[in-house]
């Protein structure tokens, strides 16, 4: 049974976070309920449910083995036998609303019994400072069509042609207020608790800044690239010159998981040519609640002179005189031990070293000034 629902669990994870993505603010966790049910021909359980914390799997239920089972221990809840109760009620009541609902919608939009779905997307989020929100949705063939009002308790009908069916908006509402929040907020509270290591863990981005040729015509496209980071709410932007680049002008891509459990996030930007004649500073800022302050890399469009690529010129020509003139010492120590050498023959053959070592060194500081004048 649990390899069942571990399998399950990890495919209806992926169908409904497609379905529905929020951005957590940093000091904010959740826990939301994703339920999907479906009439007609399908391979899927009519009634599934995942339970997510943040962003990580801990419940999951179908209508085939109509058991919740949890991240704890992946098996049938047994502790907390009044819980448990709670819990089977609720998925109870969830199931008959779903089903009334999705009839409904049916007879109203005049569909044939193919195959539909209908969903809802049901959570809490707790704040670091106590403050608790519930929130609801219901979607009926990817069509939101309910939305559940914090602020006066009651359904709101997103289908100004149902606005009529009040038994459809007003049902069970207070439910929503008396059982489900606070089932939500100690089921949240409980998890947090239980898998602090994971959900209450900050890994800090890696941030790089790319660049590539496009096109023919001289583009190029920045990017900005933060990975490695959890939880997944960040904050990428971009500026030119410390100024901000209009939303229109940048390509932003999804945040999207490693394999690791962490995240990624790239932001980029076409450079025309003659932007980039223009030298413009491009930098990327990063905000992450695992840093105390926002990060900023710079990329120069017209980058300064390679300050290392001098120095290991420099490096270079100093090495190679440095051996020239341990070679004639050298030399000049086998020479010295020779009989029959005279003297003069000594200086004569040290001067002559001595003018190709000046030439040697001239060519290297030569070469050394073409090297600056090209960076």
């Amino acid at each position: 049974m649990a390899t069942t629902g571990n399998a399950g669990m990890d495919l209806f994870s992926v169908l409904t976070l497609l379905y529905f993505v929020t951005a957590v603010c940093a000091g904010t966790h959740s826990l939301w309920y994703f339920i999907t049910l479906t009439m007609g021909p399908s391979p899927f359980p009519e009634m599934a449910i995942v339970g997510m914390v943040d962003d990580v799997p801990v419940e999951y239920y179908d209508s085939v083995d109509r058991t919740m089972t949890s991240r704890w221990h992946w098996h049938k809840e047994e502790g907390n036998v009044a819980y448990a109760q709670m819990k089977r009620l609720a998925i109870a009541h969830a199931a008959h609303s779903l089903k009334n609902k999705l009839q409904h919608m049916m007879e109203h939009f005049n569909h044939s019994v193919t195959l539909h779905t209908y969903q809802r997307i049901a959570g809490c989020e707790l704040d670091d400072d106590g403050t608790e929100r519930f929130q609801a949705k219901d979607s009926y063939n990817g069509m939101d069509v309910l939305f559940y009002d914090v602020q006066s308790y009651t359904w709101s009908s997103l289908v100004p042609e149902m606005r009529k069916d009040y038994w459809l908006i007003e049902s069970y509402k207070g439910l929503f207020y008396q059982l489900y929040q606070p089932l939500c907020v100690q089921n949240l509270k409980s998890y947090l608790h239980q898998e602090r290591s994971i959900l209450k863990r900050k890994v800090r981005p890696r941030i790089r800044v790319l660049q590539k040729q496009v096109g023919g015509a001289g583009w190029v496209e920045v990017t900005c690239l933060a990975t490695g980071f959890y939880p997944r709410h960040i904050e990428v932007t971009m500026k030119r010159d410390n100024h901000p680049v209009p939303e229109q002008e940048l390509i932003r891509g999804d945040i999207l998981p490693n394999g690791d459990g962490t995240y990624q996030l790239r932001m980029s930007l076409s450079v025309s040519a003659e932007e980039l004649r223009e030298g413009h500073r491009y930098t990327c800022s990063v905000r992450h609640v695992s840093m105390d302050n926002k990060l900023d890399i710079a990329w120069d469009s017209q980058p300064k002179p390679d300050i290392a690529l001098i120095s290991a010129a420099s490096v270079t020509a100093l090495a190679t005189v440095l051996l020239i003139l341990t070679g004639i010492f050298v030399l000049k120590k086998r020479k010295s031990k020779v009989p029959g050498c005279s003297r003069s023959g000594k200086i004569e053959e040290e001067v002559e070293r001595m003018h190709a070592a000046e030439g040697v060194v001239k060519d290297a500081e030569e070469l050394l000034e073409m090297e600056r004048q090209e960076d």
